[in-house]
């Protein structure tokens, strides 16, 4: 969004924020821990208006004045779809005509309060009460206005207006009227976007994010009333979905085991070591590929600490799950380049 503080126009920053890149995403994260300490307040929001301005659409932003200014803004491009965490102490955050005409788009925003505080909305001349758990569906394409008394907290996924009208064919119907927060798709979604936010660089791939970005899709879908149709076809991608996510928490918490298999994941899931695999197919990556990679990254991590000069390169080869140390050799020198010793600290 375009941010901009009252007073005089600034000049221009370089924009101060963390890129994380993968081969499919890259996610900003930026926070106003960021900026330089020694700026007071208005000049610190400044300079959070001029490096927010590239990062999404225009909006004008206003502090609340009985408190230091704090923000932070967390944003994730995902095959078409957009999952924004953001939050501080904003009074107000309005999308204006002139901020719409300075930057137009007219993609659906769905808003998810994740504060402790009701968030008011207006848009098209309806004023409504976001409570956290709540959701709230607008358009970037009309002047809407938030109000947040002194803390705003939130999670939004940014659709565009076909995609989404293709399941809810009845959209904008729904726009500038409360969420149905008992809906248990609406806090699906807000722990799936929270799950989201909270990948970070924890490797991504193409494949990976359409099942992510689908996901999304389908929670959103459900949230707002989706056709019986489009319903039906939510709800069964969102089951393999929801096993995708469970497989790879699993295989994240057991790659270290020696003897970590499907056979084995699968006796902890619940689930064949069958249905295991397709998924993991249909996602990218095999299971061992995934296994291998977590446990290279690990055992890598380990040879860069203080602690890795100390320790023998079978020792780090065994914590991080590999039985056999000439194979850790040399499927470490394939991935890094290196041999584990040239690695060490």
């Amino acid at each position: 969004m375009e941010l901009q503080a009252a007073g005089p126009c600034q000049a221009r920053s370089d924009a101060v924020f963390l890129e994380i890149q993968g081969e499919a995403m890259s996610a900003v994260v930026f926070t106003s821990d960021d900026l330089p300490a020694h700026l007071d307040d208005r000049a610190r929001l400044a300079r959070w208006n001029e490096t927010f301005e590239e990062l999404t659409c225009s909006a004008d932003y206003c502090r609340a004045d009985d408190q230091p200014f704090r923000a932070h803004f967390h944003w994730a491009p995902l095959e078409g779809l957009y999952v924004t965490q953001f939050g501080g102490t904003f009074s107000r955050i309005a999308r204006t005509s002139s901020a719409i005409a300075r930057r137009p788009d007219d993609d659906f925003c769905i808003l998810l309060n994740r504060g402790t505080a009701p968030i008011g909305v207006c848009q098209r001349g309806s004023d409504l009460v976001v409570a956290p758990g709540q959701a709230h569906l607008s358009t970037n394409g009309e002047a809407a206005e938030i109000r947040a008394g002194a803390r705003c907290d939130a999670n939004t996924v940014t659709v565009g207006r076909d995609r989404l009208r293709a399941l809810v064919g009845d959209a904008e119907d729904l726009l500038a009227r409360p969420v149905d927060a008992g809906h248990p798709a609406v806090r699906h979604l807000g722990r799936y976007v929270e799950s989201v936010v909270g990948l970070g660089d924890a490797g991504r791939d193409a494949a990976l994010d359409r099942h992510v970005a689908t996901t999304l899709l389908d929670l959103v879908a459900l949230s707002l009333g989706a056709g019986r149709d489009a319903a039906a076809l939510a709800r069964a991608r969102g089951l393999r979905a929801a096993r995708l996510q469970d497989i790879l928490s699993g295989i994240r918490s057991g790659f270290i085991e020696p003897d970590f298999s499907p056979r084995v994941l699968a006796a902890r899931l619940g689930l064949s070591p069958r249905y295991i695999q397709d998924i993991l197919h249909e996602a990218g990556p095999s299971f061992s590929e995934r296994v291998l990679d977590l446990r290279l990254n690990a055992a890598r991590r380990m040879l860069a600490s203080a602690a890795g000069p100390r320790l023998k390169i079978s020792e780090i080869a065994l914590a991080c799950g590999f039985s056999d140390v000439s194979y850790f050799n040399q499927a470490f020198r394939r991935r890094f380049g290196a041999s584990p010793s040239q690695c060490r600290g």
